[in-house]
C-alpha cells in the first residue's frame, strides 16, 4: 500500500523495540500516525489530538505505548487514566483508545503485543478495570467483554407534545459557567474525577465519543440547573435529523424539561438518550412520559484488571450491602487468568469474561444465571452485584 501522505521520519534502526512509552520529540509523529490511520485515510480532517486532550498531552507520554520497525514508528496504543468514584467509593480505569497500526506493517501482531504491554502497566499503575472504545476480536480474545445496563430511550418529534419547552432555556457552553458544571458534576454518584483543568480542555474539544459535538447549559432565569453534551447531527438538506445526548448532569427534571429546547435548537426529527440503570430518578420521569426504552451495554468492551484490589477498594458498598461480618468473610483471589470468590467455605471459582459481567452486568440481565443458584456465595454475589459503572461520556477516547 502506498504511503500516501504519511512520512515517517526513519532512524536507521531495523529490528523491533520493545512496546514502551513516548518520547517527548516522539510526539508530533505519534499524532501523525493516528491522524492519518483514523483520519486522513477516511478523508475526515485531522482532529485526533484536538478532540482527546486527556489523551494525547505531554504529562501523558508514557500512556501513549508505541512500537518502532525498521527504524519507523508504526504502532500505538492509548491509555488515558482515570479515578472514578461509585457510590463514595473510589478505584481506577484505563481508558483504552487510537489503537493502530501503520497499513504497511499489519497483521504482524503489533496491535496485541501493545494490548498485552498496555494491560500489564494499568496493573502496576493501580489501575483495576480497563474499559475499551472498539469491539475488535483482538480485545475480546484478551478478555474484553460487553458489560453494564443503559436504557436508551428515543423521543420523536410527536412525543413533545408531552415537554414542557417554556420552564427553562439552554445556551451554548460559555467559561462563566465552567465551575458551575464542575459542581453538579461532582454530585453525581458514579462518576469520573475530573479536575477544572480537564473540565476546561474537555469543554473546549467542540467533540464528544468521537463525534462533532456541543455542550449546551440550562438555566431558569438567573439559576444554572445542569448541561448535556449533545452530538450535534449532521447530513444533507433534507435528510432526517437525529441528535445524541451522550452526558448531562443536573437537576433531571430540568434536563428533561430542556428536550424540548434541543430539538427546537437543531430542528431535530430525533432524540437519542443513554441512561446508565443506576440512574432510577431520570428513568422514572423518561418513564412517566410514556417513553419506551432499549437495554443496551456501555459503549466498547471492557475488563477487569485485578479484582481483589477493586474489592478492596469497594469495601464500604460491600459493608453498606452485607453488613461487616459478611465482608470480612468474604474473598476475592486472582492467579493469572482464574478468579475466584469465596465466603465460609464456599468457592466459586471463574475465568475473567464471565468474572467481568457478574461484577458489572449485562444489559439483557443474564449475569445472574452465571452464579451459583445454591449457597451463601450465590445469595452473596446476587446481593452486591452488579456493580454501576460510568458512561464514558466525555472521557471517552
Amino acid at each position: 500500500m502506498a504511503n500516501l501522505n504519511f512520512r515517517i521520519e526513519n532512524r536507521g534502526i531495523f529490528k523491533m523495540e520493545e512496546p514502551r512509552g513516548t518520547r517527548k520529540e516522539e510526539f508530533n509523529q505519534v499524532i501523525k500516525l493516528v491522524n492519518y490511520v483514523f483520519r486522513e485515510s477516511s478523508n475526515a480532517p485531522p482532529n485526533m489530538e484536538k478532540w482527546y486532550p486527556l489523551l494525547f498531552d505531554d504529562n501523558n507520554l508514557e500512556n501513549m505505548r508505541i512500537i518502532w520497525e525498521d527504524g519507523r514508528l508504526v504502532s500505538h496504543l492509548g491509555i488515558s487514566e482515570s479515578e472514578i468514584a461509585i457510590y463514595g467509593c473510589k478505584t481506577k480505569i484505563g481508558g483504552i483508545g487510537a489503537v493502530c497500526t501503520h497499513p504497511e506493517y499489519r497483521k504482524r501482531g503489533f496491535a496485541s503485543l501493545l494490548l498485552e504491554d498496555g494491560i500489564k502497566k494499568m496493573d502496576k499503575d493501580g489501575i483495576d478495570i480497563a474499559l475499551v472504545s472498539g469491539e475488535r476480536n483482538l480485545y475480546k480474545r484478551a478478555g474484553c467483554v460487553e458489560v453494564g445496563r443503559v436504557h436508551k430511550f428515543r423521543i420523536s418529534g410527536n412525543d413533545l407534545k408531552s415537554f414542557d419547552t417554556q420552564k427553562v432555556k439552554v445556551f451554548p457552553y460559555q467559561e462563566e459557567n465552567l465551575e458551575n458544571i464542575v459542581q453538579v458534576y461532582q454530585k453525581e454518584a458514579v462518576r469520573f474525577f475530573r479536575s477544572l483543568q480537564d473540565f476546561k480542555r474537555i469543554l473546549t474539544t467542540g467533540a464528544a465519543m468521537d463525534r462533532e459535538a456541543e455542550i449546551l447549559t440550562v438555566h431558569k432565569g438567573d439559576e444554572f440547573l445542569g448541561y448535556l453534551a449533545i452530538q450535534t447531527p449532521a447530513g444533507k438538506e433534507g435528510e432526517e435529523r437525529i441528535g445524541q445526548v451522550v452526558e448531562y448532569s443536573g437537576t433531571r427534571e430540568a434536563i428533561m424539561d430542556a428536550i424540548g429546547c434541543v430539538f427546537e435548537r437543531y430542528t431535530l426529527q430525533e432524540l437519542t438518550f443513554n441512561v446508565p440503570f443506576h440512574d432510577s430518578e431520570f428513568i422514572y420521569l423518561l418513564s412517566q412520559k410514556n417513553l419506551i426504552s432499549l437495554s443496551e451495554s456501555i459503549p466498547g468492551l471492557v475488563k477487569i484488571i485485578n479484582l481483589p484490589r477493586l474489592m478492596d477498594r469497594l469495601g464500604s458498598y460491600i459493608e453498606e450491602r452485607l453488613g461487616r461480618k459478611k465482608r470480612d468473610s468474604l474473598k476475592f483471589d486472582q492467579q493469572g487468568t482464574r478468579f475466584s470468590i469465596s465466603i465460609n467455605g464456599e468457592q466459586f471459582n471463574t475465568d475473567v469474561k464471565r468474572l467481568t459481567q457478574i461484577v458489572l452486568g449485562r444489559h439483557d440481565k443474564k449475569e445472574k444465571e452465571m452464579i451459583p443458584r445454591e449457597g451463601e456465595i450465590g445469595k452473596v454475589l446476587v446481593d452486591i452485584f452488579p456493580l454501576p459503572f460510568v458512561w464514558p461520556g466525555l472521557n471517552y477516547v
